[in-house]
């Protein structure tokens, strides 16, 4: 065993530590919830990443996302977090999809997970259903969280249990393209929005297609996810399926 890793030894056993390292985990957005959710993996000890975005690192991102420093502004997602990544861990197997996941992709993306992470920007859900879609063919757990001030809430979705599109209060076999500039309904992330989300607040964030967001809800959603992944890939704990879902909510 790698030195990095013994001190996952007591926690995890030698069994469970190696069974990671043989583990591939797809991941669908390399900014907030998905970059976190890579490092994190890749600390654990993960063999395999599969990462997929279609978009750089800009100066607004640096407030939350994982690999977005100055350094990186400019750079593909994909690539400025997988060198953070390879520094972590010079072996962890990646592979890149640097236009994203589509509709077209999508069943090559999710074809050799162990786990599906949906960490797809909010205002692509149209690519999100289509992820969701491919990993139910293909018989994959997939795991969504969102970050919520300061909050999270984790969605784990199973292969043959309630679906994305049932959430969402959409048709299951609406085309993708209809999807185009839809969104999924914040309700559905929590049984209660927090107080400083109001309807008039979220209307104008979804007017404006940009929805402020902070570090900290962007690290508790990775922790609770990677978690629930890890807990569940290792046989160890089920993790809630929806219609259920873990909800952590700070009130300012």
């Amino acid at each position: 065993m790698k030195e990095q890793f013994v001190r996952n030894l007591g926690i995890m056993s030698e069994l469970d530590v190696d069974k990671l390292q043989r583990s591939t985990i797809v991941i669908a957005g390399c900014g907030c919830i998905g970059g976190f959710s890579a490092e994190l993996l890749a600390r654990m000890g993960i063999g395999r990443l599969v990462l997929a975005d279609p978009d750089t690192f800009d100066v607004s991102n640096i407030n939350r996302q994982c690999a977005a420093t100055y350094h990186t502004v400019g750079m593909s997602k994909v690539t400025a977090l997988k060198n953070h990544l390879l520094a972590i861990n010079p072996d962890l197997e990646m592979i890149e999809f640097s236009n994203g996941v589509t509709e077209e992709n999508a069943d090559e993306f999710v074809r050799d997970a162990d786990y599906v992470i949906d960490a797809i920007d909010y205002f692509s859900f149209h690519d999100a259903v289509a992820l969701h879609r491919a990993a139910r063919r293909h018989g994959k757990y997939i795991i969504t969280a969102a970050a919520l001030g300061f909050g999270t809430t984790v969605l784990t979705f199973a292969p043959d249990g309630m679906t994305i599109e049932q959430i969402a209060g959409i048709p299951e076999d609406m085309p993708i393209e209809e999807l185009r500039g839809a969104t999924f309904p914040p309700s559905s992330y929590a049984d209660k929005l927090p107080s400083y989300v109001t309807v008039d607040h979220l209307q104008e964030w979804l007017t404006n297609r940009t929805i402020p967001t902070i570090s900290v809800g962007q690290a508790l959603g990775p922790g609770v996810l990677v978690s629930q992944l890890v807990l569940h890939l290792l046989g160890r704990k089920q993790p809630l399926l929806v219609p259920e879902s873990f909800q952590l909510q700070f009130e300012m």
